[in-house]
């Protein structure tokens, strides 16, 4: 529905160029661990790898201004590296941006304050509440600041399936909305959409995320 026309050469074009980029900022970050192991600040410091969004070259989407949510777009690296820690140690939660802030304040010996919306991120929890399995995001790029939303896109992971939740585009017409529902586990490249199929998730999913974005509109209506 959201295509801009590129061809799959254009795209896969445009994703060899990001791959070029991405190597490029591997090797040099490679070079930042190197100094910072070399010179000893790793013994007492935390370093921690992210990013903001992914890119998109499928679909006919280049990029990630885009008002879909799928995997390439909301998918970012995480790696986080612990003073002292000489083995790899892999964790497969779902996890969100949200959570990092409360990680990091845990390790360092502070107060999570009220206003903080995410959770401990495991393997670092020590007896605190793992995160809930719930993984939300949201694209609204077109909603101004201090505004309800009344368009956009909202995303919601729980339980090995993701549901992406499109209201109030104009490319939508009569409709108003749009479901796709993927089981991610099973379907990483989002290929098989259950929203016909899975009438009782797509409910539920459908259910949880218009409770949330009431209550994120709440205090702007």
């Amino acid at each position: 529905l959201f295509s801009r026309g590129y061809s799959p050469e254009r795209l896969y074009k445009s994703r060899t160029e990001y791959d070029e980029f991405i190597l490029y900022v591997d090797r040099e970050f490679g070079r930042l661990h190197d100094y910072l192991e070399q010179s000893g600040i790793l013994d007492n410091t935390w370093v921690v790898l992210t990013s903001d969004h992914g890119e998109l070259f499928e679909r006919g989407i280049r990029g990630h201004l885009t008002s879909t949510l799928h995997q390439p777009v909301i998918r970012v690296p995480l790696m986080i590296f612990e003073p002292g820690r000489e083995t790899r140690k892999d964790v497969h939660t779902p996890t969100s941006a949200i959570d990092l802030l409360p990680t990091l304040m845990q390790v360092t010996g502070q107060e999570k304050p009220d206003w903080v919306e995410g959770e401990v991120l495991p393997p670092f929890t020590q007896g605190h509440p793992a995160r809930d399995n719930r993984v939300y995001a949201l694209q609204a790029r077109r909603t101004n600041t201090g505004y309800p939303i009344y368009e956009g896109t909202v995303m919601l992971v729980k339980d090995g399936y993701k549901m992406m939740y499109y209201f109030g585009y104009e490319e939508l017409e009569d409709n108003g909305e749009m479901v796709e529902l993927y089981d991610i586990e099973n379907d990483p490249e989002e290929l098989n959409n259950l929203y016909s199929t899975q009438k009782g998730i797509v409910d539920e999913f459908k259910g949880e995320i218009l409770e949330k974005l009431s209550d994120v509109n709440e205090p702007y209506l």
